[in-house]
């Protein structure tokens, strides 16, 4: 398979943000704490008219992303995609997801560029200055403790735990 002939097309009009995608492609490929083949993004909320309001969830493949090629060449589909519990995630050749863009609006064509030993922070020598990348390796250690728990991606969280506690 040639990478550069397949891709995801994303339809992210109807992404629920369930992460579905991102926990099973790191079990697929047991990626460490803080690394992920695809990984989910947020755009609002903010409000565009009285009633209106935009919040868009965009599932990007990283670099570590290789659209699974284990599976894809055995005829399966990416685990990403196949997990979708929204079923928003298409996998095929460019030129027959590009077909699809005219469809509807709010659609991305992603083409991941697989890119392991920069997206991993692997350790590289200095004295092979056409080796040397800029990525960070990070690895977090739990300590068992926990101020409190949420299942919402909201930067207010510890705001509303705070005030709750107070009452």
């Amino acid at each position: 398979m040639n990478m550069a002939e397949y891709g995801l097309l994303i339809d992210y009009e109807f992404c629920t943000n369930c992460g579905s995608c991102v926990v099973s492609c790191k079990e697929e490929h047991d990626y460490p704490v803080g690394q992920w083949g695809i990984k989910l993004h947020s755009d609002g909320p903010w409000q565009i008219g009285d009633d209106e309001w935009n919040w868009n969830w965009y599932p990007l493949p990283t670099d570590l992303c290789d659209l699974c090629v284990e599976r894809t060449d055995k005829g399966r589909e990416p685990i990403c995609v196949h997990h979708c519990l929204a079923n928003i995630l298409d996998y095929g050749k460019i030129e027959d997801l590009a077909k699809k863009l005219v469809d509807k609006p709010k659609q991305l064509l992603i083409v991941p560029g697989f890119r392991p030993k920069q997206a991993k922070g692997e350790f590289v020598h200095r004295t092979n200055k056409a080796d040397l990348h800029t990525a960070a390796h990070l690895q977090a250690v739990g300590d068992g403790h926990a101020e409190f728990g949420a299942h919402r991606h909201d930067a207010r969280v510890g705001e509303y735990e705070a005030e709750a506690a107070k009452e």
